[in-house]
């Protein structure tokens, strides 16, 4: 066959390839007309959506949050308390075992963190079906929280009040015997012995009284103090669950799109060959 009879019968099969390839583009007009020849469906998809969203909100608990912050007392510079581990110990005691409990309960201890900087300041989050719920929640739990704390501070700080006490009862009967020793070497006479049994007990009272200093010093309002709470619990008037708002534009949104879906599929499945 010539080359001329070729070219020219593959003309027509080219030109029959666009013509399908342009049938099955759609354009953003086609589309366009698609939907809003069936904006009833899309309008109705949106609807139905935003209803479901609607009484899913309606019928969720409403939850507030009530916050409140503690520092964990020290004695000597030294927490009375680990703060991790107290807030672990806070979370096992006011959460019940069983999971399903743990999730209905209400009013409820939600969180207790430790702050990154320091460990011994608490923050409690509590969580309720009102606002002066959480917060008398939250109020007893940190109430409870001081009073077992303060029975641990009291105990260490006896134990080191103790300690000072001995040591100043040591005090003073070294510093008397030191008193009645050089009383009688200046009448009688000064012998090498007694002047080293001097050194010693003066090198030891030295000692015992730099050790006074350093428990005083340890038991300053600086460096012992007991747990407080440093932000009484307060509310926040808005919830935190549900997100009515954000739940009904994601509602109203969805709908939107999937009556535009469907609108495209009935379109499809109207266009499909006999």
């Amino acid at each position: 066959m010539p080359l001329e009879n070729k070219a020219g019968a593959e003309q027509p099969q080219r030109a029959n390839a666009a013509y399908a390839i342009s049938e099955d583009e759609i354009s953003l007009r086609d589309l366009w007309e698609i939907i809003a020849k069936r904006k009833w469906l899309v309008f109705l998809s949106t609807v139905v959506c935003l209803g479901l969203a609607a009484a899913y909100v309606s019928l969720e608990t409403t939850i507030y949050e009530s916050r409140a912050m503690v520092q964990i007392g020290k004695v000597a510079g030294q927490p009375v308390d680990n703060g991790l581990q107290l807030a672990s110990r806070l979370m096992n005691q006011y959460t019940p075992v069983n999971t399903e409990q743990a999730k209905k309960q209400m009013p409820k201890l939600y969180a207790v963190t430790p702050d990154k900087a320091d460990g011994s300041i608490l923050a409690l989050e509590a969580q309720g079906r009102s606002p002066q719920e959480a917060q008398q929640y939250l109020r007893g739990v940190i109430q409870r929280l001081l009073a077992e704390d303060q029975q641990r501070y009291q105990q260490i700080v006896g134990a080191r009040q103790a300690q000072l006490a001995q040591l100043q009862a040591q005090y003073q009967r070294i510093r008397a015997t030191l008193d009645t020793k050089s009383g009688k070497g200046r009448v009688g006479s000064t012998s090498a012995l007694l002047v080293l049994e001097r050194f010693r007990r003066t090198d030891a009272l030295t000692s015992v009284q730099a050790s006074i200093a350093e428990m005083e010093n340890a038991l300053t309002p600086n460096n012992t103090s007991p747990t407080v709470q440093t932000l009484s619990p307060r509310y926040d008037p808005i919830p935190i669950a549900p997100k009515r708002g954000l739940i009904l534009v994601l509602a109203g949104l969805g709908g939107l799109m999937l009556g535009v879906f469907l609108a495209l599929l009935l379109n499809a499945f109207r266009k499909q060959p006999t």
